[in-house]
């Protein structure tokens, strides 16, 4: 699942990050195996679609994107 960044993320908020997201970066729902990393306030994500590694963004910094339907 696509989602894009509704507000900045920064390494100051979240310092397990190895680099800052801005709005409106597009990252993907990671769907593997967490083993627990992430918290209860955040959601696990790639920058590429179904690769690891994953990292944790907070929940309401992303919006997840509709796929456009077919008409």
């Amino acid at each position: 699942m696509k989602y894009i960044l509704t507000r900045n993320v920064t390494i100051d908020e979240c310092s397990w990050l190895s680099d800052n997201f801005k709005k409106g970066n597009i990252v993907y729902y990671y769907s593997g195996f967490t083993y627990g990393c992430c918290s209860s306030r955040g959601l696990p994500f790639t920058i590429e679609d179904g690769k690891a590694p994953f990292f944790e963004l907070p929940k309401d910094s992303v919006e997840k994107l509709q796929s456009p339907s077919s008409n």
